[in-house]
């Protein structure tokens, strides 16, 4: 159902598994909670940085597809104005 929050308050993607695409380098797969202050705020997250990471972006993407998300920060934040795709991690 398009446009219904999971919990009254939240926006439509609260408490989905989601990979957030930013307009730099960052690529974060996890659960995203809110946006608040200019920030998503994600939780359970693995990061892929593109500048730095020995595999490419759509390999770890699939891994995470496949075998889940590794928890490498409990919680992590991404300034909403570098946010340039969100897409649940299933049709990712």
């Amino acid at each position: 159902m398009n446009g219904h929050a999971f919990h009254p308050g939240h926006d439509e993607w609260h408490g989905q598994t989601v990979v957030v695409h930013t307009k730099g380098a960052l690529t974060v797969a996890g659960r995203w909670d809110s946006v608040a202050g200019g920030q998503v705020r994600m939780m359970d997250v693995s990061v892929h940085d593109t500048s730095t990471a020995g595999e490419p972006r759509e390999a770890w993407i699939g891994r995470m597809k496949t075998y889940g998300i590794p928890v490498a920060h409990r919680t992590f934040t991404v300034p909403f104005a570098e946010v340039d795709s969100v897409v649940r991690l299933r049709d990712a």
